[in-house]
């Protein structure tokens, strides 16, 4: 279930046209579109059509859509070792990454450009490789298997991150072939992570350390992409030797330049010294340490705006400026209720301290940023950590309990996230970036010129569909915020569900009707309704597509 996205995506698509959101990033499910990975076996029309309208009513909301192709979750069919299925670890019998799983791939990825390109333009193949390779392989990301993993990394990251190379690239020739460089304005990349490394002295060993740390992070993706020759970097093929797999002359060709901009997440940043005896996983002789710096709930979350920066440049210098699309940052928090949550000042000056370093490579180191995307518009579902940590602008009430689709076993089986009642709150810092984009200038995070987002007593008064409408409803707040009354003229709103008095609950900027708000249709399956508060136009969205204007 996690954040009920399934069912509530109108609602949710609500909540961002009443933060006056117009551009938004979103993942495609492989195995919700092809259920066991293999077309042969048919393909789930259901969810492709979801994925449709889902994409229909961005646009008809003025919100420009992104789509990942992948996101880190991989058909099962694909991945079952003990049948010979490797996945993304797939290899042959002398051992090296042999793309077994491509055929299904591009087949794939074939139909998310066929059904969806002509209303979207911009698309990254792949969501952080480095984090569903390296971390997968032993360090704690899912899938983990014992087949695939090793604490010292001797193999298995770079036979996926080959694989994924490749899929890339070839993904990218697909998309080239549909929508050509240079005559389509479609555009294609991937998008890779890294955290800055920051020398911790001056000592050129430790200069050479934080630069393998990010190298051999970043640039393990990045140099066979933007890099002069389709490879992997030099260094890197040095310290790994026959443990880095090889491209032919023929995938270094198509590698190279298959990106259109540089797609980059960024959360943290960390001290490296140079440590002689430890070569560690990655092989850098780099030691990490955070000394220092402001730590999220996330424990490997620290933070340091001027640390994007540094990266922003490192990006610039060594792969000739691209423009970069920022598409991930945030910062974690564990708070328990949504009135906790939506103070989420920790998140504000994340925001502030990042934008205001991004603003700097842009104006004074002149890098080609784009982009900056956070990371996320709603709390949801953080892989092994599960609904312990929050990363969303807006606080999602998952109404813990039992999911009859989850397992009965464990501490926590019956505090899973459920179905129809699930509440968004919107929190300052989602109210701050509003008035960021919407304004298109950095604001300050103290009053005058902030003051937080709206509380709940904003909805009383009188609304009508339109300036001139004739069915009026009027809003009463409790005192405490939580409840109030909705009131429908019973003759004037004679053809409205909207007729008589009803009690109503309010979570912020939030505003939850008992009913239906629109006959005839069916939306979701649940009898309710969720409304937004619209800052801008002193209206509610509703989820339903209407708009209840305020009387002044």
């Amino acid at each position: 279930v996690a954040c009920d996205h399934w069912h509530t995506w109108k609602d949710d698509i609500a909540l961002m046209k009443s933060m006056n959101l117009k551009h938004y990033r979103f993942s495609l499910a492989w195995p919700r579109i092809v259920p066991t990975g293999f077309m042969k076996d048919g393909i789930n029309e259901k969810a492709l059509m979801w994925y449709s309208n889902f994409i229909d009513e961005l646009l008809k909301n003025g919100i420009t859509p992104y789509i990942t192709l992948y996101h880190w979750d991989l058909p099962q069919g694909l991945l079952d070792p003990a049948n010979g299925k490797g996945g993304w670890w797939s290899t042959n019998e002398t051992g090296h990454p042999d793309g077994w799983i491509l055929p299904e791939w591009n087949a794939y990825v074939q139909l998310c450009f066929t059904r969806f390109g002509n209303r979207v333009k911009t698309w990254l193949t792949f969501n952080e490789a480095w984090t569903f390779t390296y971390l997968a392989s032993g360090w704690g990301k899912a899938p983990g298997i014992p087949d695939y993993s090793d604490k010292n990394n001797l193999k298995w990251p770079w036979v996926a991150g080959h694989n994924i190379l490749l899929a890339h690239a070839s993904a990218v020739k697909i998309f080239r072939s549909m929508y050509p460089k240079g005559i389509s304005d479609h555009k294609i990349g991937i998008t890779n992570n890294c955290d800055w490394r920051e020398p911790a002295t001056s000592d050129p060993k430790d200069v050479a350390a934080a630069e393998r740390s990010v190298l051999f992070w970043l640039g393990w993706f990045a140099d066979p992409i933007f890099g002069p020759n389709g490879d992997y970097p030099e260094p890197m093929k040095k310290l790994y030797g026959e443990y880095l797999p090889e491209f032919t002359e023929e995938q270094k060709k198509d590698l190279k330049g298959s990106a259109d901009f540089f797609g980059l997440n960024h959360y943290g940043t960390g001290f490296a010294t140079y440590d002689k005896t430890k070569m560690g996983a990655d092989r850098s002789y780099a030691a990490i340490h955070w000394e220092g710096l402001p730590r999220a709930k996330s424990g490997w979350l620290y933070g340091a705006g001027w640390g994007l920066r540094k990266l922003l440049n490192w990006v610039k210098n060594r792969y000739d400026n691209p423009d970069v699309y920022l598409t991930e940052g945030g910062w974690s928090d564990g708070a328990p209720t949504a009135k906790e949550g939506a103070k989420d000042a920790g998140r504000m000056g994340y925001y502030s301290n990042y934008t205001s370093e991004v603003l700097k490579a842009i104006n004074i180191d002149e890098c080609n940023v784009k982009s900056y995307f956070a990371w996320s518009l709603m709390d949801n579902f953080e892989w092994e950590m599960g609904y312990q940590e929050r990363f969303g602008v807006t606080y999602t009430n998952y109404k813990f309990g039992p999911d009859g689709n989850a397992s009965s076993k464990g501490e926590n089986a019956g505090k899973q996230p459920t179905e129809g009642g699930q509440v968004r709150t919107r929190k300052d810092s989602s109210c701050w970036l509003e008035a960021v984009w919407s304004g298109q200038k950095l604001v300050d995070l103290t009053p005058p010129s902030f003051g937080g987002c709206v509380t709940s007593n904003i909805f009383t008064g009188t609304y009508t569909d339109n300036p001139a409408g004739l069915c009026e409803r009027e809003i009463t707040v409790t005192a405490d915020g939580d409840y109030g009354m909705l009131k429908c003229d019973q003759e004037k709103c004679a053809t409205d569900p909207c007729k008589g008095q009803y009690q109503v609950k309010f979570s912020g900027g939030t505003i939850i009707l008992p009913f239906g708000l629109q006959t005839g249709i069916t939306y979701g399956t649940f009898s309710k309704t969720t409304g937004y508060w619209n800052r801008a136009t002193g209206s509610i969205n509703w989820g339903t597509g209407q708009e209840w204007i305020k009387k002044q």
